[in-house]
């Protein structure tokens, strides 16, 4: 494998810290914030699904080569995982039931298991120690805001 490029790693950069978001602090709550607009905007379409999918990959190409052969897997700056996280979190969600608490409630679910790993995320996150580990840690985190969102719209029906 050839090694990366000062200028590729600026770019890989660009992209995974979303235009160097990724530095501010508490970056990962930043990562996942950026994505909330797209997810009001396109919640109950399939274009929320293909961005999620898009920034998955892309997430996983650019993260490869910066955290290749280096002690740090998850750099702090690397937030596209949190952006992602955030967007699968609302792909699974109906646009009809879609209201500015639930995307408050759904960011915090978000953030809790992002923060906490329950088990598979922290699977990924302390053993597979490579971009999918990245990238997955946060979708598995994802999928647990989703069903904690999902159980709060429940609970609210029969309220």
């Amino acid at each position: 494998m050839k090694k990366i490029t000062f200028n590729e790693e600026k770019i890989c950069k660009l992209i995974t810290s979303l235009g160097g978001i990724g530095k501010l602090p508490a970056s990962g709550t930043w990562g996942s914030l950026v994505a909330l607009p797209f997810a009001w905007w396109f919640v109950g379409t399939p274009a929320l699904h293909a961005l999620a999918l898009i920034a998955f990959i892309i997430g996983v190409i650019t993260i490869s080569p910066l955290i290749k052969n280096k002690p740090e897997t998850d750099p702090s700056y690397v937030i596209i995982d949190e952006f992602m996280g955030q967007l699968v979190v609302f792909s699974l969600i109906s646009r009809m039931y879609m209201t500015p608490i639930l995307l408050i409630f759904g960011f915090l679910f978000f953030r809790l298991f992002d923060i906490l790993k329950p088990w598979p995320a922290s699977f990924f996150d302390k053993k597979v120690h490579n971009a999918w580990g990245v990238m997955l840690d946060d979708f598995v985190a994802a999928i647990y805001g989703f069903l904690a969102l999902d159980f709060l719209e429940l609970i609210s029906y029969y309220l």
